[in-house]
């Protein structure tokens, strides 16, 4: 006889705890369940022995003591805005140390582009140039000196007195500030009523003669007398002395002309005083980059040890990175004790150095039950701010750098040639130099930065060029596109390094100019 069997399909019920319904009463049920899944957030917590997990949060220590509040970030900003600018002494992101820093001014990278010379040429005037002349002359004021060339004879008696006859002169102090606002050259006097002139430099550009006494002639002998001869030579323009007063007076005079430039060119004059701060910042970043970057050297003697050896921030870094190992030696008298026995607990450093010792222990007991903590800090930028930085040549918080080299056999100039730029809103880059589409050129239009040199994201009109193919989907949701993407990390891919090193890749048109003269080499061949 058959039968007849009839399934019963059972809604799961909803909520904290359901799948206890009916084993415990409602309210436990619902209480388990919510700590059921707040307890799941702890890494491995499935698979770890309850027994062990309760010896470890039996040990854990808390902020007990310490004036420390929750927050949804890691560590305190205003603490860090007020550090960053004491440690964070590089020029890459986030005050970062870069080759160039310890390398110096040796390599040009962030100084290429920054061209301080053309904004000079372009903002001088004839007024402003003159005036710099004369203010040079009146700071290097100083009267020159020369001395007296002579022959000796012995006179007629009765007393045969001895008689000295001048035959030259000679510069023993060229002195300076001479020919100051057109100022003649000085002449030379001389005490047995001879007389000298003098040439003086008047080519600004060679700093090592100009307005000083360069030549001397001697112009009348003067009379034969029984007293050695001696000269002087004129005062430089002025006072008969250093006049501050003058100085002044250029200075104010070079002041005013400036303004008067400013006013005329604002937009040049603002990128020359940028450019000339940009210069000064990094030339005091690379000054002090191997004194604060590198590790202490013994100084030698006499050097003054506790100065070198106690060196900013370098001993404050390392001891930072030292305290979670510190805090694992409890044993009296040792780390651990010591410095929370020297640690102020009234101030915020203090609090952090304690706080800081007992999360390092914390850790190691739960990595003890398999429990890997979430609470390291990446000290590296994120992929797509390093994809940025690497194609795009610059993030923000870093410093611009364009190389530049010398072709052995031309003499020409060689930069890098970008294929394009980098968009990180979509992760994206487009190829928009013309030399490798091969099919015109293509703009990207103004964008955030004001420019249209592919450094920032097209916001304007024109045309963002071609996206990089890298072999994925291009419709969302397509199930299209090949599995090996991103094969190329991003300081590999020569699309993205093309803005940072020597063209390594031909263009379109020397790669057809390749192919050509290869084919003609295997024709000489035949």
């Amino acid at each position: 006889m058959a039968g007849f069997f009839q399934n019963t399909i059972q809604n799961f019920p909803v909520g904290f705890g359901s799948y206890l319904d009916g084993i415990l009463p409602p309210d436990i049920a619902t209480a388990a369940g919510a700590f059921s899944v707040s307890m799941q957030q702890i890494n491995n917590i499935s698979s770890i022995p309850i027994e062990k997990f309760a010896q470890v949060v039996t040990n854990l220590e808390t902020v007990s003591g310490l004036a420390v509040n929750g927050s949804s970030v890691p560590v305190d900003t205003t603490l860090v805005s007020g550090s960053l600018p004491l440690i964070a002494l590089g020029s890459g992101p986030y005050g970062t140390y870069t080759m160039s820093d310890f390398f110096g001014c040796m390599t040009g990278l962030p100084y290429i582009g920054i061209d301080i010379r053309g904004l000079i040429q372009a903002l001088e005037t004839p007024a402003l140039y003159n005036i710099y002349k004369q203010l040079y002359l009146a700071v290097t004021w100083e009267r020159a000196t020369v001395s007296v060339q002579y022959t000796t004879y012995t006179g007629p008696g009765p007393s045969f007195d001895t008689y000295y006859h001048v035959t030259g002169l000679t510069i023993t102090d060229p002195g300076g500030g001479y020919g100051r606002e057109g100022a003649s050259a000085p002449t030379i006097t001389i005490s047995n009523g001879g007389s000298g002139t003098t040439t003086i430099g008047t080519t600004d550009t060679d700093i090592t003669n100009f307005g000083r006494v360069t030549a001397v002639a001697l112009s009348s002998a003067g009379t034969d007398g029984t007293s050695v001869p001696t000269a002087t030579v004129d005062f430089p323009p002025g006072t008969g002395s250093f006049s501050n007063t003058i100085v002044q007076g250029y200075i104010d005079d070079a002041n005013a002309e400036i303004l008067a430039i400013q006013a005329a060119k604002p937009l040049l004059a603002e990128q020359m005083n940028t450019n000339w701060n940009a210069t000064g910042t990094q030339l005091t970043i690379e000054q002090r980059a191997i004194d604060t970057g590198l590790a202490v050297p013994v100084p030698p003697e006499p050097a003054d040890v506790l100065t070198d050896l106690a060196q900013y921030p370098t001993t404050q870094i390392a001891f930072t990175d030292a305290i979670p190992q510190f805090a694992l030696n409890t044993d009296p008298h040792m780390q651990a004790q010591s410095l929370e026995a020297i640690a102020n607990v009234c101030t915020t450093g203090g609090q952090s150095i304690v706080g800081m010792m007992r999360e390092a222990r914390n850790q190691t007991r739960l990595t003890e039950a398999g429990i890997s903590p979430d609470n390291n800090i990446s000290d590296t930028i994120t992929p797509v701010e390093s994809t940025t930085l690497i194609a795009n040549g610059t993030i923000a918080n870093s410093s611009p750098a364009t190389l530049s080299q010398v072709n052995c056999e031309t003499g020409n100039e060689i930069t890098p040639n970008p294929y394009g730029f980098y968009d990180p809103n979509n992760n994206n880059y487009y190829v928009t130099n013309p030399a490798f589409t091969g099919i015109g050129s293509s703009s990207l239009g103004n964008g955030a930065d004001g420019n249209t040199s592919g450094t920032g994201v097209g916001t304007g009109t024109g045309t963002l060029g071609d996206s990089l193919d890298t072999g994925s989907a291009s419709a969302f949701g397509s199930f299209a596109g090949s599995p090996y993407t991103n094969v190329i990390p991003s300081n590999l891919n020569v699309f993205y390094t093309s803005k940072n090193l020597l063209p390594s890749t031909y263009t379109v048109s020397d790669a057809i100019d390749e192919v050509i003269r290869c084919n003609c080499d295997c024709w000489d061949l035949i």
